[in-house]
């Protein structure tokens, strides 16, 4: 069985690779006999990563030649099918998708979050090619509120974040740790380590502002601040930014971490303080306390999936409120780990459930 998985892959956006990787594991677990080849934008990055197939996703000819061969299209997951970064992007999945239907292969979206879509174009779009689909998963509530508001009469799916799917056993906390070392130079880096995933994002001034005032007032409280980027080099440049603008001395971190790295990284902290949604996730399956500072629904729409409090706007960023949000988390932390720990549980097994529905798509036997 072919199959090609079609997403936001070859970026170096540890998050999307994260979710990659978890989709070709649910893949292969489910279908082990399965050939998968992934459309990415380093093709033998992307080949040597996983063990798959990968070829140019921007090459006119290869696209319909690998569109022909294989048994069936995956499109997902992460946030594909939404206009605000580019009102034109959107086109470019939804352009595969419809290729896909018109040569006659088993479509699924796996596990995405949609939207926002602003622009009525798009709008219309979306709802002509997901209703010709022959399966809808999405990760969160709102998605699927939002297909069905558009008129996408198919039954949608709602399941959760591929990453929910990675064990906690699977990642090496010490690898993390080593990496940490390189940058400390110290055995112990730290006894309440404060991890940070900032982004650009709009009034980066007013924000990055905010944000080191908060790191500040934590490292004077004996917090070790660490800056963890989750897209390179753009994350890196942004971490710099802040730790700049702080007074006490912060740990920035400046490699291009593949999406075990990144978890391991994640696991010798305390607290996790994110904007990227995969830095909420990745932590969340570690069962770290989060705070978040929200810049896309999709972000709101996690933290009350987890129905965590602890989540403020990026237009309403200010120290003091971050500040208190984060002491609450950490005060609330115990029972914060046991609410993720039964969450993860769920999440985990609602992960694998689209790789089921591939297996089911094209009548496979495991």
């Amino acid at each position: 069985m072919k199959i090609l998985l079609s997403g936001y892959y070859g970026f170096d956006n540890a998050g999307d690779e994260a979710v990659l990787y978890a989709i070709i594991s649910a893949l292969r677990e489910t279908m082990p006999e399965s050939e998968i080849t992934v459309l990415s934008n380093q093709p033998e990055k992307t080949a040597a990563a996983y063990g798959v197939r990968a070829v140019n996703r921007w090459g006119k000819l290869s696209l319909v030649k690998e569109i022909k061969a294989c048994d069936v299209f995956i499109s997902g997951g992460g946030s594909l099918l939404q206009d605000v970064t580019s009102k034109n992007g959107i086109l470019y999945y939804l352009g595969l998708i419809y290729l896909a239907e018109k040569l006659g292969k088993k479509v699924l979206i796996y596990a995405q979050g949609i939207g926002p879509i602003q622009t009525p174009r798009n709008w219309r779009l979306t709802k002509k090619i997901l209703n010709k689909t022959h399966g809808i998963t999405v990760r969160d509530f709102a998605s699927r509120q939002l297909l069905m508001e558009m008129g996408v009469y198919r039954e949608i799916k709602v399941c959760a974040d591929p990453v929910w799917g990675i064990s906690p056993q699977s990642v090496n906390r010490e690898h993390g740790a080593e990496i940490l070392r390189q940058y400390t130079g110290e055995e112990n880096f730290g006894d309440k380590v404060m991890m940070l995933a900032v982004r650009n994002w709009q009034d980066n001034a007013v924000t990055f502002s905010e944000i080191a005032k908060s790191c500040d007032t934590f490292a004077a409280e004996g917090w070790q601040i660490v800056f963890v980027p989750f897209h390179y080099p753009e994350d890196v440049e942004a971490s710099k930014t802040v730790a700049s603008l702080m007074q006490a001395k912060a740990v920035v971190l400046d490699g291009n971490y593949s999406p075990q790295e990144t978890m391991e990284i994640l696991a010798n902290g305390d607290m996790v303080i994110a904007m990227r949604l995969h830095g909420l996730i990745m932590s969340s399956v570690l069962a770290k306390p989060i705070v978040a500072i929200s810049y896309d629904p999709k972000v709101d729409s996690f933290m009350q999936l987890l129905r965590n409090p602890y989540c403020l706007p990026v237009a309403q960023l200010k120290h003091e409120k971050l500040e208190l949000l984060v002491r609450q988390a950490w005060q609330n932390k115990e029972h914060g780990m046991k609410q993720l720990t039964q969450f993860a549980e769920i999440f985990a097994a609602q992960a694998k459930e689209p790789a089921k529905m591939v297996q089911q798509l094209v009548g496979a036997k495991k």
